[in-house]
């Protein structure tokens, strides 16, 4: 399995705030995350600066950015450099620029160095202090402290004042902002990256040899979906979850509402059929020893909104003790009142543990317009969309390993069918295509003609995998889904991983 190291600091002055792990790896790529309670996040590193927010017990937001005052810092003026742009840059004051560095008005010429000032907080030693007390306190080292305040000894000196250099941790917070949290406030845990499949389409034989594939951690096999008649129908597989299992793979079966607005308003609307609900795939969870579930309510009516949150809440509520991971997905937010507006994405995002965006269909199958299943672009805006409602490190950005070829007849008309990424490779080798970049999709881009009509298909490759597996390092997401698992080639994956 493939590792990213997930850090969520914790304020040791609070309450620990306790994170599940689901999933264990091996490589590592380092993320990082703070929880805390009532903590105050600056606009820039200062002691001084802006408020911009609190963070709130059990909230969560990932570090993008490192502030280290440790050392002395000195920044090289290049041309276009200002007073007011350098200070900007390091979260200073051009006062404190001009007195650190002696400059009396505003003139700078290109080479010169600019001492960046340092910021250290006091502390005053106390008869029961001891260095590795400080030390722990602060989450600065030992040999730290004897080095910027020239200790002759370990031994402290009772009423005397210590320099603890002053770091920051940078986090991305909702709506599009960012602030600043000093180090010394917060510990370390570690949490992990992690890729998920969707089992669709194939036989029980394809299955089992998908479970050995290279950089796929986690499989949801559609087990559960709403019923009119029984609430609820489960398909559980206890030998498929064994197989997983052998394989090193966690099972998160996908929970669906057949996309049936009415049947969704009747059961998410009852208690008493909630509660049933929730109880069957609780015991069916537990029978196959599964780690997660995937919730997949599609086309709720939006009068449901609130409803489908609390549903989602008491389901968590319903998992948590045998720490059973709740995902759910999400569709890439756009204008329908049904299939997007319906969805309270920040309410989801703190009911469950994971917001699953389905970065795709932007261009869905009886659309009028050919065009790309998932854009770059559009991937990338419907991310920066979600976090404005869901910490980052909670997101899984759900990829295509599907395209469609569109076809347009001698009047205009369109239509579509859906190609795998193993179907759009054999097509493109039969007919000998040549695939162009496409600059406004980032994407592989074929067309033929054949009958009079003309073909398109904004190709999904090992191109665009690599550009979206890069969205999810760019945004510090916590990984990627696919759909769905053997549409496209095993060593794809490697790719995501």
């Amino acid at each position: 399995m493939n590792k990213s190291v997930f850090i969520t600091l914790i304020i040791f002055s609070m309450a620990l705030v306790i994170v599940s792990k689901p999933v264990e790896a091996d490589d590592s790529i380092s993320v990082a995350a703070v929880t805390a309670e009532n903590t105050a996040i600056y606009s820039s590193p200062n002691s001084d600066s802006q408020v911009v927010k609190h963070l709130a017990k059990g909230e969560e937001f990932p570090i993008i950015d490192q502030k280290d005052a440790a050392e002395p810092k000195r920044h090289t003026v290049a041309i276009g450099d200002t007073l007011y742009l350098i200070a900007k840059k390091y979260g200073v004051t051009v006062a404190e620029l001009q007195r650190v560095n002696k400059i009396l008005g505003t003139r700078l010429y290109v080479g010169q160095q600019i001492m960046i000032p340092q910021e250290w907080i006091s502390h005053r030693v106390e008869r029961a202090d001891a260095l590795w007390k400080i030390e722990r306190k602060y989450n600065v080292s030992a040999d730290l402290l004897i080095k910027v305040n020239r200790l002759d000894s370990i031994v402290l000196e009772h009423g005397a004042e210590l320099k603890i250099p002053a770091e920051y941790y940078q986090l991305q917070l909702l709506g599009g902002k960012a602030g600043w949290i000093n180090k010394f406030e917060v510990g370390v845990l570690e949490l992990d990256r992690f890729n998920l499949g969707w089992k669709y389409n194939g036989t029980s034989e394809a299955y089992n040899k998908q479970l050995h594939i290279n950089g796929l951690d986690v499989v949801s096999p559609r087990w559960y979906t709403l019923s009119q008649t029984e609430l609820i129908e489960i398909n559980e597989n206890i030998n498929y979850a064994k197989e997983a299992a052998k394989a090193g793979k966690q099972v998160w079966p996908l929970f669906g509402n057949k996309f049936d607005p009415e049947l969704t308003n009747e059961i998410l609307t009852d208690a008493h059929k909630r509660e049933k609900v929730i109880k069957k795939v609780t015991e069916s969870l537990l029978r196959t020893q599964s780690q997660g579930i995937n919730v997949d309510f599609e086309n709720i009516d939006p009068k449901n909104k609130q409803d489908y949150v609390g549903f989602v809440q008491e389901l968590k509520t319903k998992l948590e003790p045998y720490h059973i991971a709740v995902s759910v997905d999400v569709s890439r937010e756009n204008a329908d009142p049904f299939w997007s507006g319906s969805l309270d994405r920040e309410g989801l995002g703190k009911a469950a543990d994971y917001i699953v965006m389905m970065g795709y269909d932007e261009h869905w199958a009886s659309s009028p317009k050919a065009g790309s299943v998932a854009s770059i672009p559009w991937t990338s805006e419907g991310i920066e969309l979600l976090m404005r409602e869901v910490p980052a490190h909670k997101i899984i950005l759900g990829v295509p390993f599907y395209t469609r070829e569109w076809i347009t007849d001698g009047n205009g008309q369109v239509r579509s069918i859906d190609r795998t990424i193993l179907e759009t490779e054999k097509l493109i080798k039969d007919k000998g295509l040549d695939k162009k970049w496409d600059p406004h999709t980032l994407q592989n881009y074929v067309e033929f003609i054949e009958n009079g009509e003309k073909h398109q298909i904004w190709v999904e490759d090992e191109t665009s995998m690599k550009l979206r597996s890069d969205l999810v390092e760019k945004y510090h997401l916590r990984g990627s889904a696919a759909w769905y698992v053997g549409g496209g080639p095993a060593d794809i994956w490697n790719i995501l991983k």
